[in-house]
């Protein structure tokens, strides 16, 4: 059997590996180049070896083991497969019933049920479950703010078919801090809804065991920009809120941890996804432990949807990839049910065939690459050992920075999360529009063939209900957003400045040299460009910047970009610059590369370079610069 390195061999190991990895990077940074840096903050290495979960806690714990790192149970994942639990768009109850028959029939095992599409004392709650074996199906429905008037409908469609209310398994939660961070107002005090929330959990303790009552989502959290870390801090936040809150309202925290149903949204990031939902069961043992309940931890239940974040309009199959990589990461981190996005949610609704896709990737996981087969199948890997123990820590010290504003509803208040998470949403956007986040098809490999999509509007149901539940209370709300917006906007212009004009904005590649001269350049501007939707123009190269110009001119094209060599520039944008503005002033030159110093970039100005175009520009902000210029923004 080969002996296991010590530490001290290892360390040296390691330190060799890298003075070779240095040594072939001639010179650029080994932080610069190999170390990628999360928007979390954490620096993700390119090796990990055991110095890395040196000393980490709870590694040898076994599954079902205090602080749960490896899950809540000690049987493998196949005695408890995750739920498939579909969310199903609908604009009726009758509607959503037909489509969540089909679903049941299809693999789908429990029920997703939205609140924006009843309405308390209509009878849509019995109609959206008719036929649906509510005793054998667990139903999850999400009240908003107050659960008391659906949860009564809901008691009284089981009693109409004779199903008990200690028999209902599933949840009928009410998150009014989540519905106060989505609308920053509420219908009636944060006080008042508590005490309800409070009333309806005790209820359910006597008479619906198997039914959790509190709801604690970050949804909003994610869809606003927000980090894995930050959500994670948010999620602790809100649930010790509902601890401390209810306890003062009669409802014991180990009650109350036993009724919570956390919801987060998955991300793009695969490891770090799975890091987030390993890292929470930690952080959420450590708070129930300082409350005096850490036995509670067992019991507590996480569900995931596919997060909208990161999900783009334009190549819109793309999106089939997110979905199925983010639902691995949920599976791999353990949770207990599972939305996973039909691919063209974000168009507003979606089709049967998609909606099937979506399910079949549950079963895809389970029975064909036998996920449940293992009990924390990413336990073990140094690397999410270590990235799991890093978000946890940073989450808990975030958290701890809410505590000291008086818990999480006084942070609300103040903005602190909400600016928190403002800026990291600022900072993703800088990568989305610098193209260091890709996002294919939208702001990398654009297909401009492609039929622009069809957006529908959602459901007024849906949006009614979030209109409706203002009045007190008010914060500053977050927004959701999707990270291509700005992309897809850009498309739409040139789309509509198309139809208008006959032809899409054009662009002239002025390749001057011999192909391996100005290749790379004429690559990159061809991508750059043709993500807001602009048509290229110049096949052929140049030996002469006058004749390049000369062509530039023919073409008609308000843009023009020289694509060359920085050795070669300061010749070539003089002579380039001159002879296109003095036979069309008002055209847009533009030079493909960033120059190395201020002064070399001072002459290129004054040589009638409007533009520079290089891996560090904002390709958003260009574009729409360009496109405002020949009229196809305002």
């Amino acid at each position: 059997m080969k002996s296991v390195p010590t530490p001290d061999a290892l360390t040296a190991t390691v330190a060799q590996w890298r003075q070779t990895v240095e040594a072939e990077l001639q010179g650029v940074p080994f932080e610069k180049k190999l170390v990628t840096r999360l928007p979390e903050g954490t620096a993700l290495q390119p090796l990990y070896t055991r110095l890395d979960v040196a000393g980490l806690p709870d590694l040898a714990q076994a599954p079902g083991v205090a602080p749960f790192l490896r899950g809540t149970t000690a049987s493998s994942a196949a005695a408890r497969r995750w739920e498939c639990c579909q969310e199903i768009p609908a604009a009726t109850a009758a509607e959503f019933n037909r489509a969540l028959l089909v679903a049941l029939m299809g693999g789908q095992n429990s029920v997703s049920l939205p609140a924006g599409l009843i309405r308390a004392g209509a009878g849509d709650v019995r109609q959206a479950l008719e036929g649906v074996a509510i005793d054998c199906v667990p139903v999850h429905l999400e009240t908003g703010a107050l659960a008391r008037p659906l949860a009564t409908d809901y008691l009284a469609a089981a009693e109409r078919v004779h199903v008990p209310s200690a028999k209902l398994t599933g949840s009928v939660t009410a998150d009014p801090l989540a519905a106060w961070v989505k609308t920053g107002s509420l219908a009636a005090p944060l006080a008042e809804q508590l005490a309800a929330l409070a009333e309806w959990t005790n209820w359910a303790q006597s008479n619906a065991p198997a039914l959790r009552t509190v709801g604690v989502s970050t949804v909003a959290w994610s869809e606003a920009g927000a980090t894995a870390t930050q959500e994670l801090a948010f999620a602790l936040a809100a649930g010790v809120e509902y601890l401390r809150e209810l306890a003062r309202r009669d409802v014991a925290v180990a009650t109350t941890a036993g009724r919570v149903r956390f919801t987060f949204a998955v991300g793009g990031q695969f490891f770090a996804e799975v890091a987030k939902f390993r890292g929470f069961r930690l952080i959420w043992a450590r708070a129930l432990a300082a409350f005096g309940a850490g036995d509670a931890a067992k019991d507590v239940v996480v569900h995931a949807r596919t997060g909208r974040w990161n999900k783009t309009l334009h190549d819109v199959h793309v999106n089939m990839l997110r979905v199925t990589t983010e639902a691995c990461s949920a599976v791999l981190g353990g949770v207990d049910s599972l939305h996973i996005a039909p691919y063209n949610e974000v168009c507003g609704a979606s089709d049967e065939m998609a909606q099937r896709i979506a399910r079949n990737v549950h079963t895809l996981l389970a029975e064909e690459f036998h996920f449940t087969d293992t009990s924390d199948p990413a336990g073990g890997s140094w690397y999410i050992e270590n990235l799991t123990d890093d978000f946890a820590r940073r989450a808990w010290k975030l958290f701890q920075e809410i505590e000291a504003l008086g818990g999480y509803a006084a942070a609300l208040r103040a903005g602190m999360p909400q600016k928190r998470v403002s800026a990291s949403a600022a900072d993703k956007d800088d990568a989305v529009s610098q193209r260091r986040m890709g996002l294919i098809g939208t702001n990398l490999f654009p297909n401009l063939r492609e039929k622009p999509p069809v957006v529908k509007a959602r459901e007024a149901g849906a949006a009614a209900a979030v209109a409706g539940a203002t009045g007190c209370d008010e914060i500053m709300p977050v927004k959701a957003r999707r990270a291509a917006e700005g992309f897809e906007e850009l498309r739409r212009a040139s789309d509509r400045f198309a139809q208008r004009t006959g032809a899409r904005p054009k662009v002239f590649v002025a390749k001057i040299g011999p192909v391996k001269q100005h290749k790379a350049r004429a690559d990159f501007t061809a991508g750059f460009f043709a993500v807001g939707g602009f048509e290229l123009a110049g096949q052929e190269a140049f030996d002469s910047a006058p004749a390049a110009a000369k062509a530039a001119v023919a073409s008609g094209a308000p843009i023009v970009v020289l694509c060359s060599t920085d050795e070669t520039y300061p010749e070539l944008v003089p002579a380039f610059g001159a002879a296109l503005k003095t036979a069309k002033p008002e055209v847009a030159f533009v030079l493909a590369g960033r120059p190395t110093e201020a002064a070399t970039e001072v002459t290129f100005r004054a040589a009638g370079v409007d533009e520079f175009i290089h891996v560090r520009a904002n390709v958003r902000e260009v574009l729409a610069t360009f496109l405002k210029k020949i009229g196809a923004l305002p």
